[in-house]
């Protein structure tokens, strides 16, 4: 469908009156206009400036989501919702302050008009088309208001007693505020996965779609599972490999989901407001109360994508206390030198924290008593894997301790150290002490060394992380989330659907022995 756009004597400057080709109206009141590179969209300083005239009447053609797949051609869009000028699918300006022809250039382009330049568009350090870092803020898209939180939704929040509510991860679970080996390896390698989500470019799209999401059950089904698996991910059993070898369910679409036995994760919007941030915290102490009866501590998770808030029930006979950390930034801006945040940290460290299904679970996720079957073994879970006995009652000899069956599991590849982990009560702690540890394709994840001169080029840093790993008793250097041709080189699949349902986060690795 076709459509002019009509000034008259506006004084606008030249660049406003360019011809649009194509307009297809969306259900959520977003327009799409298809122009050739080098042409700018109707200039409008605000919605009502400029009257828009259908040279075929008022019918809208079908809704298409899909993109101008032609380097020549470009995606502009005009949210009316929440006035908001978007380019190739991610936003840029404010309709109410739309900028002029120079800083437009300026801002898109991220050079003068004046200037050299190759009429490439802008890009974030992710490699996604991005406003420039000069445009003027008041230019600038604005996210839309926080929603009004009713009263009735604070009433759990401010009827039990809160115990602390900016306290530190630290505090919260009792633990140093100094990171042991086995933190550090696996928030780097959250960071990794976060980095990979946000290079990816349909998944970069709907992050930036998700910041202007105003409540959580607005989220589509495709922002909901990225959320998730950034919430998620570090509370899995840290084993990936192909999927024909580990297999990590994927989760069906719920308000609370449980990711351990003691640990609920809420997908929620604006935690950085107040009024939002305590309604969340009721909503998951509610959930905590409502589906466990037993004594003892519980955690939940406020997640936003661009914040998440860690909250503890403390829960005995009679009463119930809850705590909670501020809100703490998750997501690292697309403009980021660094892929550290202070949230990253604080799941990947509650992901560490001792977990008594851990064994079983990983079990579950590598189906490893089908393929012990599968080698046609005679080897059979030893009387103590129950933890009922450590020795056969005729042995007067007393147990090894643990530290020396550490040492014997730490030779151990990963399928045998499940294995091992069978044979009883000791054994099986000396192999959860290695399966806390981050398996890639069966590399043991133990160090996170100095980050070599070549990740630190073209923010390689912010998607790709160098870990030393032990395979057996062999140590290699592991690069996760980037490929080279002149290495041993695997893809591992995430455990988590993000974007297209048949589409699995794949993250590529490279081994240096």
């Amino acid at each position: 469908m076709y459509f002019e756009s009509h000034h008259g004597n506006s004084g606008y400057p030249e660049w406003l009156g360019v011809r649009v080709l194509q307009l297809i109206r969306q259900p959520n009141g977003i327009a799409i206009y298809q122009q050739e590179f080098g042409e700018i969209l109707d200039g409008l300083k605000s919605p009502s400036d400029c009257p828009l005239w259908l040279a075929t009447g008022d019918k809208f053609g079908a809704p298409s989501r899909e993109r101008p797949e032609s380097a020549w051609l470009y995606c502009y869009e005009i949210d009316l919702d929440r006035n908001i000028f978007h380019i190739d699918g991610f936003p840029f300006f404010s309709l109410e302050c739309l900028p002029d022809d120079e800083v437009f250039i300026q801002s898109v382009t991220g050079c003068l008009p004046d200037e050299n330049y190759d009429e490439s568009i802008s890009a974030d350090h992710y490699g996604h088309t991005a406003c420039a870092l000069q445009c003027p803020p008041e230019h600038k898209y604005k996210k839309p208001a926080p929603p009004t939180v009713d009263n009735s939704e604070l009433a759990t929040y401010q009827s039990l007693r809160c115990t602390g509510s900016q306290v530190a991860l630290s505090d919260l679970l009792a633990i140093s505020d100094i990171l042991c080996q086995n933190e550090h390896v696996r928030v780097s390698l959250l960071e990794v996965m976060v980095g990979q989500c946000m290079r990816k470019s349909d998944v970069g799209r709907e992050l930036y779609e998700i910041e202007l999401v105003n409540d959580h059950k607005q989220l589509t089904d495709k922002q909901w599972s990225i959320a998730f698996f950034m919430a998620s991910i570090t509370f899995v059993p840290q084993m990936f490999d192909d999927i024909r070898c580990v297999y990590h369910p994927v989760p069906k679409r719920k308000e609370f989901t449980w990711v351990r036995e003691d640990t609920v994760v809420f997908i929620a919007t604006y935690l950085n407001d107040e009024s939002c941030l305590q309604a969340s915290v009721s909503r998951l102490i509610n959930a905590i109360s409502e589906q466990k009866d037993n004594p003892g501590s519980y955690f939940g998770i406020a997640f936003s994508v661009y914040h998440c808030v860690v909250v503890k029930v403390v829960k005995d006979a009679h009463t119930m206390t809850f705590s909670h950390t501020d809100a703490l930034q998750f997501l690292p801006s697309f403009y980021a030198e660094t892929p550290s945040t202070p949230g990253i940290t604080a799941l990947a460290r509650l992901g560490h924290r001792i977990e008594h299904a851990l064994f079983k679970r990983v079990i579950e996720v590598t189906d490893h008593m089908r393929r012990l079957s599968y080698r046609k073994t005679e080897t059979l879970p030893a009387q103590g894997a129950d933890g009922s006995h450590d020795v056969p009652p005729n042995i007067i000899y007393p147990p090894l301790p643990l530290e020396l069956w550490l040492e014997i599991a730490r030779y151990l590849p990963r399928f045998d150290l499940i294995t091992f982990g069978l044979v009883s009560k000791l054994c099986r702690e000396a192999a959860l002490v290695l399966l806390r540890y981050p398996h890639v394709y069966g590399y043991r994840l133990v160090a996170v060394p100095k980050i070599p001169q070549y990740l630190r080029e073209r923010h390689r840093s912010l998607h790709t992380a160098r870990f030393s790993a032990v395979r057996g008793d062999i140590f290699y250097d592991v690069d996760i989330g980037m490929e080279w041709k002149n290495r041993t080189s695997k893809r591992i699949i995430t455990p988590v659907e993000v974007g297209d349902p048949l589409h699995w986060l794949i993250v590529h690795f490279s081994i240096c022995g």
